[in-house]
């Protein structure tokens, strides 16, 4: 099992499905990689600098795990993956590094069955089925390590340590077979709890639920929010419903919360046409290769004019969660 000090530091927190809180960061180097690895869904993305105590600064990343083979589990977003004291933008190396974290938990998992009364270290790294989920696919997550270690392949010296991926055929995917558009009816633009779903809940009892979807709607970056939302496959064919939840609408949005717990969930209609790329760009029908950062659009750009003309989105939405969390 990794030990724990090896590793780079790790920060878990809520940032919703967006990128959010990127002032320290040009539009040139806010970019995306997403992989899959069996059934889990990883995204992670360039978000800024920190400023470290000693007077350099840290690279850091935000990341979403999605799994839709999880019943009710809902896209574990994070944030704060930092790099090394003064390395250069790497979203590569940031998915190394999730990926590490991920097969970590997933070794601890397996400890842990073997021996019921230890308590490993590194269990609690993520929730719950995360954790499972990392262990049901840890041969796909070591894969996945070997592909972003070695992006051109392994050299003729180097045996592989893991079983290599299904051969699939080469003819052409039938056209009939591709995934239509839209993949869904509605798309997620931000989900809250705890501390901020409360805060939300307050305000929509308060002022009603308008000014609670216009509060959420700044959560709304337009075509980013739309490529987060299709790269993390966090769409759905209907509104999610849980016992106790509750729904409001307004224009192309609903609002799906639950008062007593504290959860809001913010969707959106997926517009008449497709976006560029749809969808070899978006379901890995034509995955790019190993290693390529899908640069993202200018935040400021991309929210501009609104379906919805009377949310107005803010380029930076409020955070109130603090940098705190869980480090490796």
């Amino acid at each position: 099992m990794p030990d724990r000090r090896q590793l780079d530091p790790i920060m878990l927190a809520y940032v919703g499905a967006h990128l959010s809180g990127m002032s320290n960061a040009s539009p040139s180097t806010r970019m995306l990689v997403a992989r899959h690895a069996g059934s889990l869904h990883l995204a992670l993305w360039h978000d800024g600098a920190t400023p470290d105590e000693h007077g350099g600064y840290r690279q850091r990343y935000g990341y979403r795990i999605a799994d839709a083979t999880v019943p009710g589990a809902l896209p574990h977003d994070g944030r704060d993956i930092h790099s090394g004291v003064g390395a250069d933008v790497d979203t590569t190396a940031g998915m190394t590094s999730l990926v590490a974290f991920l097969s970590a938990a997933a070794e601890a998992y397996r400890y842990q069955m073997s021996n019921p009364l230890s308590a490993p270290e590194n269990l609690n790294l993520f929730p719950a089925w995360v954790t499972e989920a990392a262990y049901l696919n840890s041969d796909e997550l070591t894969t996945l390590a070997l592909e972003l270690e070695h992006p051109d392949g392994l050299g003729p010296n180097e045996p592989a340590t893991a079983d290599p991926s299904p051969i699939t055929s080469s003819d052409p995917e039938p056209i009939d077979e591709r995934p239509a558009w839209p993949p869904g009816r509605y798309y997620s633009v931000v989900f809250l709890q705890d501390t901020e779903g409360h805060a939300v809940v307050d305000l929509l009892q308060e002022q009603g639920t308008q000014a609670a979807i216009d509060h959420l709607a700044q959560w709304d970056y337009g075509s980013e929010t739309l490529e987060a939302a299709l790269f993390n496959q966090d769409y759905h064919a209907d509104v999610p419903r849980y016992s106790g939840t509750r729904e409001a609408s307004d224009g192309p949005y609903v609002l799906s919360f639950q008062p007593g717990l504290g959860t809001v969930h913010l969707l959106r209609e997926f517009p008449a046409q497709a976006p560029d790329g749809w969808p070899n760009r978006y379901t890995g029908v034509s995955d790019p290769a190993p290693g390529a950062a899908v640069a993202r659009t200018d935040v400021r750009q991309a929210t501009a004019p609104r379906t919805a003309a009377r949310h107005v989105i803010h380029p930076e939405p409020p955070r109130t969660r603090p940098d705190d969390g869980l480090s490796l």
